[in-house]
């Protein structure tokens, strides 16, 4: 677990390098060894960089706005979504196109490999959103499997944590789906409008961020679910702790922290004030405590908030944050503004 001591912040966030993406990034994703670092950005091309900042490798991605990437669990592949309406799968080592898998629809909105990898036909599913239908992808680019039509575009998807499920949301329904059936196991029906979903690591909890700037919450096992109202904004941004315990959420330029050990109904959360403008990026670690938040202001900043309310440290991009991502070992943070400024940063040693 990585934890922090009396340190000046600038020992925190030490910038080990930098560079420039040249547009929005629309994706950013570490390797699963922790060894790469992958971006896609609005205008389409992909970059690859390693963690010294050098690039791996570089190519124009997709014909129209590239909106998604993912590695494959053992990081051979890298498969990225385009309004080209294809996916297309990558050798992560040089770029080398693999497959371009025909999705049927003029978008790919969301892209994103089992992180179990598996065996047999289950190895390595590459599961993609376009329009209103889910398709399930072998590593050999046959079509498996077609989940839909859903009720409205696919607004998100996340595999479950620990399992083969897969999560779709659409309006007014979340779907969970089996590779080996065509229909859903389960239907989390609400009638609204969802953003973003983030499934708990233990797998009990789903939280989805919504149109209507609300949280709705389910507990997976029993389908009971509650709402969190009062939000300013959409909220796009939500993040899960390791423990399971802390459901961290956006739509206010507030970070707002849910307790989760029983449930948060009847609670009031916790709220961390340090940025001025809406938040844009939210990210636990993947095994410590620490949070980041990303905001309209510039700033990144790094929170302990099962310790201080106060901000550890922050840093500035000059320029609205659109993504940030923890390296699998919890040592390096990726952080990247609109305009393509991406930083690489160090993270508090491990004691």
């Amino acid at each position: 677990m990585l934890l922090v001591t009396e340190k000046h912040e600038a020992d925190i966030l030490h910038r080990a390098w930098n560079t420039c993406i040249e547009d929005y990034p629309t994706g950013l994703a570490w390797s699963p060894d922790g060894t790469l670092l992958a971006a896609c950005v609005v205008s389409g091309p992909i970059h690859v960089f390693n963690t010294h900042g050098s690039a791996q490798w570089r190519n124009e991605g997709h014909s129209l706005v590239t909106t998604s990437l993912s590695w494959s669990a053992d990081g051979t592949f890298l498969a990225t979504g385009g309004q080209d309406g294809f996916s297309r799968v990558w050798d992560a080592r040089n770029g080398t196109l693999l497959h371009a898998l025909d999705c049927g629809d003029q978008w790919v909105e969301h892209v994103g490999y089992n992180p179990l990898g598996g065996t047999g036909k289950s190895r390595h599913l590459l599961a993609t959103a376009a329009g209103r239908f889910v398709r399930l992808w072998a590593p050999d680019g046959e079509l498996l499997r077609t989940y839909g039509p859903h009720p409205s575009t696919v607004a998100a998807l996340q595999w479950k944590p620990g399992t083969q499920e897969l999560l779709s949301a659409a309006y007014g329904a979340l779907s969970t789906w089996q590779p080996s059936k065509d229909e859903p196991l389960r239907r989390y029906e609400w009638k609204g409008s969802i953003l973003s979903v983030a499934c708990s690591p233990d797998g009990r909890y789903v939280a989805t961020g919504d149109q209507d700037s609300t949280i709705h919450f389910w507990k997976t096992k029993t389908g009971r679910d509650l709402q969190m109202s009062g939000y300013p904004a959409k909220v796009r941004e939500l993040t899960w702790d390791a423990t399971s315990r802390f459901l961290a959420t956006g739509g206010s330029d507030v970070v707002t922290i849910w307790d989760c050990a029983k449930s948060p109904a009847g609670t009031r959360p916790v709220s961390l004030d340090g940025h001025d403008a809406l938040l844009t990026a939210l990210a636990y670690q993947h095994r410590g405590r620490l949070l980041l938040s990303g905001a309209q202001d510039g700033l990144v900043i790094l929170w302990d908030h099962t310790r201080k309310m106060e901000p550890l440290a922050t840093r500035n991009l000059d320029a609205e944050i659109a993504v940030v991502a923890w390296s699998p070992s919890d040592a390096q943070i990726a952080a990247c503004s609109a305009q393509g400024h991406l930083e690489m940063l160090s993270a508090p040693r491990a004691l």
